[in-house]
């Protein structure tokens, strides 16, 4: 039996309410009318990639006996697996509940046994969340909750070696709020009931278990106390706390013991644990303490380099620093520090290194073609208050034991134990952002090799005393990693830019950009045609790619072009030059580029006590896209495309902290402004910035919420729908609000959506009572103004939905999804559902415009490692409505004249039905030639009637008749068909691919 949701229809009509524009309007409701859930299959998204700019992946399984056979686990997207070594993935964990995911295990006795831990356990600020352990018995094709609903996030799972009912689960628990499901749970028939073996408090879950490689009784796991609040900073607010620490059992829980001799006395941040297999009483553990980065004053010489040539070359010197005080200019070469030779640039921090604060030391240098002597006083690493060894965005740098002397020990980093775990030893000071990444791996075999994720990828050759840095060429923010046992050249590697394989032990990388996984924050479209699509990425900056291609092939990796660095968010075209692209990174750094030239200009505006959001809103005028308005803790206009920002607003945020996090003009109405900030507050002007009021307590909320998205309603001059994002304030629910008088009064839209936060909220360009909705797990659609809502799931995966873009002429929506890349949807049901058309018997909707689009050359894309987006079908869809079975349907296509062209097959059932055309007329078979003096049933001419169900040459552009029959009643649309506006004489694409198709056949002996 078919589900149903039943929808509210208002009585005004779209004209009515362009009259009074001022006139307070909630949604109305009327008698329920049913939309089932066949409407929703009709409409199939296609997603578009990119590939090539992957998300974090977190974690990795591969199968023991078959290494060719491995699952993958993503931040935000979901399982996949491969069983071809990587050639091919294919998602398997993604139209669940949720599908965020801390943990994969893989049972060793029963590999069709797989569980999954949802919810990412890391503490960044983006992460989503879960609804507990998933469990699968056939190797994924099909699975079942087991429980623990509320546990957030998962930390790590571990199954018995040779008893797969017995499994223990790390669940983590709530970022942003206290829950009681944290703890070590234990299962011992196949997650039918658990129990709790460990547990500390509400606020510290499970990070890290492993399970000895011999004794599976013995276990080791990591307890960790860690919380954000409602801001977007780097860090958690909290990452350390006396809940955190490191439990042995030796009896498969009953009993466990917190392991502290040779470990930090301080409290402890996050730990990563990892057992050397060829030998378990070795233990190693990458330990983070509020004492991180600590130690005795270090020198400093104000520059910046790398590693990337030999040479010790000056990238960047600090303004007002040693360096720059001495002289010495980025570019100069650096030969000599004292009496020390400087060959590389790890000569010349192994240099530094030498010396104390205060230090004078000669520096010889090359400057161009001429070698130059400075004298240099070296200064105090990090200022007064600064913790001198801190790297790595708050972490620890590497190989710096010596330095550091006795409170070394302290400050954390990697650890030793040779007798199980009881004992321990340092062993480097290494920790690289430990919230973030905390995995330190052994080598199966050889444990002189040790791995240590992090911003870059580190690694030992000699058992943990010296750390390197290295897989060049490999995008940074690693997580994940896999060393083969049978050998360690072998290794798998995943970070925040999706899959790299090595066979020489990391010295060559290989990309598998084959999964659609990349973590959208915002997304745009802009107005050519075909148009491109614009987003930014989680740690993978801002891209653009047309919709689709000219082919049957769509937008592949090559397609995407960059456009911004950093962590990419909002970009927008400017809808009357879209060439001129503006696009962003965190902290306020926007850009407007020029897409044929590459040029680009940095728009900040002036003061020394402006601040950004991580996520910094900006909009263009609807009026006059030269206008442009961005905001931080203050709102800026400029009136020349961003140039020369003037500040317009007072303090935005309802706490020093506070910064804007949506901003939106009226398309109504010019100089009427609304910006919301991350603590909650609301703002309007109506006047352009002259005058604002502070609404923020209008709305009813029961506390301040992040503002997630503002839409001005371009119907009506005082309408404004807002989003809030409550999560960060430990709140799920969904929280959409409208008002029609300017902020005044407000009505809840939330109506009978799900738990899940809302992420945007966005207004047809067409249709007022239309409304779309962006949430933690899906995208919904409203149909009434939000009185009820209805899921467009249908093919897309369960994943966040960061932005919702409604392009204003092709007749699709764009989904930027934080975890499955972008996908799209063609809306024209939802855009022309009225009560008319369900109270129908049957109804003929106005079908798009449809474009004879023209081919394009072919390219190489021999093997299978490959991918491509999903064009859309060439032609256009049509689609009609039965309220109940007919007994006769049939669809015909009409010229200008009249005359039949076309008839296409059709369905009699109940319910929305889709029919492409694919623009062709009917094919017409040749005439026979008739007897001498006979006449052919065709007539004169001997030509019978074209058969009208088979496809022929093009019906060309122009206007043509739709015409629906449903049991001799007729409904009757037109359709207008179009050259390709780039190239309005070329062949066709289904030409060009049928001529291509003959000339390959032609040549096959």
């Amino acid at each position: 039996m078919q589900s149903k949701v039943w929808l509210m229809l208002p009585l005004l009509a779209c004209a009515a309410l362009a009259q009074d524009e001022n006139k307070t309007v909630a949604p109305i409701a009327s008698k329920p009318v049913k939309f089932e859930e066949a409407w929703v299959s009709q409409m199939q998204w296609r997603s578009i990639g990119p590939a090539s700019m992957g998300g974090r992946i977190v974690d990795l399984e591969v199968l023991p006996d078959d290494p060719f056979t491995f699952y993958l686990a993503t931040a935000s997207g979901g399982l996949f697996k491969t069983t071809n070594n990587g050639t091919t993935f294919t998602p398997i964990f993604e139209k669940q509940s949720a599908v965020s995911i801390g943990d994969v295990a893989v049972s060793r006795s029963d590999p069709k046994i797989i569980w999954i831990g949802t919810g990412e356990h890391n503490a960044r600020n983006s992460v989503s969340w879960g609804d507990g352990v998933y469990k699968s018995t056939d190797a994924g094709k099909t699975w079942a909750n087991m429980g623990l609903k509320k546990s957030f996030q998962i930390g790590r799972i571990a199954i018995h070696p040779k008893n797969p009912d017995i499994v223990y689960v790390g669940a983590l628990g709530r970022l942003w709020g206290p829950n009681e499901e944290r703890g070590v749970y234990k299962t011992i028939d196949g997650g039918k009931t658990r129990k709790k073996i460990l547990h500390v408090d509400n606020k510290t879950g499970c990070v890290e278990l492993k399970m000895h490689p011999a004794n599976p009784d013995t276990l080791i796991v990591a307890m960790y106390e860690r919380e954000r609040d409602g801001f977007d900073s780097n860090d958690p607010a909290k990452r350390w706390g006396p809940g955190s620490g490191i439990y042995k059992t030796t009896d498969a829980g009953a009993n466990w013991t917190k392991l502290e001799k040779g470990l930090p006395t301080r409290p402890l941040g996050r730990v990563g644990i990892a057992f050397y297999e060829k030998n378990p009483d070795v233990v190693y553990a990458i330990i983070e303490t509020d004492k991180i980065g600590d130690g005795p004053a270090t020198a400093f010489m104000g520059i910046s380099g790398g590693n990337r040539v030999r040479e010790a070359i000056i990238q960047g010197v600090t303004e007002g620093g040693p360096s720059q005080k001495a002289g010495i200019k980025a570019g100069d070469l650096i030969l000599q520090m004292g009496d020390k030779k400087v060959k590389s640039y790890n000569d010349l921090i192994v240099a530094i290194r030498a010396h104390k604060p205060k230090d004078k030391v000669k520096v010889k240098l090359k400057r161009d073609e001429e070698e130059l002597e400075v004298e240099l006083t070296f200064s105090k690493r990090g200022g007064d208050n600064s913790r001198p060894f801190t790297s790595y965005l708050g972490g620890q740098r590497a190989n710096a034991m010596k330095e550091q002397g006795a409170v070394g020990n302290e400050t954390g980093g990697i650890y030793r134990s040779e007798d199980g775990g009881e004992t321990w030893k340092r062993i480097n000071s290494l920790n690289p952002r430990p919230f973030y990444y905390s995995q330190i791996f052994v080598d199966p075999s050889d444990d002189n090799f040790i791995y240590v994720m992090g911003i870059q990828f580190h690694f030992s050759a000699d058992r943990g005393k010296t750390f390197k840095t290295g897989a060049r060429g490999v995008h940074p923010d690693h997580h994940a990693l896999w060393v083969n046992p049978r050998d360690g050249r072998h290794l798998i590697l995943g970070c925040d830019g999706g899959l790299y394989i090595t066979h020489d032990r990391g010295v060559t990388w290989d990309f598998h950009n084959v999964m659609d996984i990349g973590q959208f924050y915002d997304i745009g479209v802009d107005t050519r045609a075909p148009y491109w699509v614009y987003g930014g990425l989680q740690d993978n900056g801002s891209w653009g790619a047309p919709n689709r291609k000219r082919g049957s092939r769509g937008t592949v990796n090559s397609d995407w072009l960059r456009i911004g660095g950093g962590d990419g968010f909002l970009c927008r075209a400017d809808p009357d030059d879209p060439f001129t692209v503006y696009c962003e990174m965190q902290g306020g750094r926007i850009w407007r580029v020029n897409m044929k030239t590459g040029a680009r200009y940095t728009l900040r505006p002036p003061g020394k006590d402006v601040k950004f959001n991580w996520k910094t809103p900006f909009a263009l005028s609807p009026h006059n896209s030269r206008i442009f308005y961005s905001a931080g803790n203050y709102a800026f206009r400029s009136l020349n495309r961003g140039e020369n920002l003037q500040r317009i607003s007072p303090k935005l945020g309802l706490t020093d902290r506070g910064t804007a996090t949506a901003l939106a003009e009226s398309p109504r109405k010019s100089g009427v402004l609304w910006v919301g900030t991350d603590d909650g507050a609301l703002w309007i002007t109506r006047d352009g910035g002259r005058e604002w009021k502070n609404i923020t307590e209008k709305v009813g909320l029961p506390k301040p919420f992040h503002v997630a998205s503002i839409e001005a309603s371009r119907f009506a001059e005082g309408r404004a729908y807002v989003a809030f994002d409550g999560h960060r304030s430990n709140n799920d629910a969904p929280h959409i609000y409208v008002t029609e008088d300017f902020g005044a009064t407000w009505n809840s839209l939330a109506a009978n959506l799900p738990m899940g936060s809302t992420r945007c909220l966005r207004e047809d360009v067409t249709n007022e009572n239309l409304l779309y909705c962006g949430t933690e797990f899906g995208v919904f659609a409203s149909v009434d103004r939000g009185t009820s809502w209805l899921r467009l799931k249908n093919n897309l995966p369960t994943v966040a939905v960061h932005e919702i873009a409604v392009h204003p002429t092709a007749g699709e929506i764009v989904a930027g999804t934080h975890g499955r890349s972008a996908w799209i949807l063609e809306i024209t049901p939802l855009r022309q559902f009225t009560q008319k058309v369900a109270a129908a018997k049957a109804h003929l909707f106005q079908p798009r415009e449809g474009v004879l689009w023209a081919g394009a050359l072919g390219f190489s894309r021999s093997g299978h490692r490959n991918f491509a987006g999903k064009n859309p079908e060439f032609g256009s869809r049509i689609f009609y409505h039965l309220s109940e079975n007919a007994k006769a349907v049939s669809l015909e296509i009409r010229n200008a004249r009249g005359q039949a062209i076309r008839r296409l097959p059709v369905k009699k059932t109940k319910g929305l039905h889709a029919v492409r055309w694919d623009l062709r007329a009917a094919a017409r078979p040749p005439a026979p030639r008739p007897a001498p003096g006979k006449r052919t049933a065709g007539g004169r001419t001997g030509r019978p009637a074209p058969n009208l169900t088979r496809p022929g040459a093009s019906a060309g552009a122009g206007t043509f008749i739709v015409i629906l029959t449903v049991d001799g009643k007729e409904f009757v649309q037109e359709i207008k068909v179009t050259a390709d506006p780039e190239f309005p004489t070329a062949l066709l694409q289904e030409e060009l691919e049928a001529e291509t198709a003959k000339q390959r056949q032609e040549v096959i002996e």
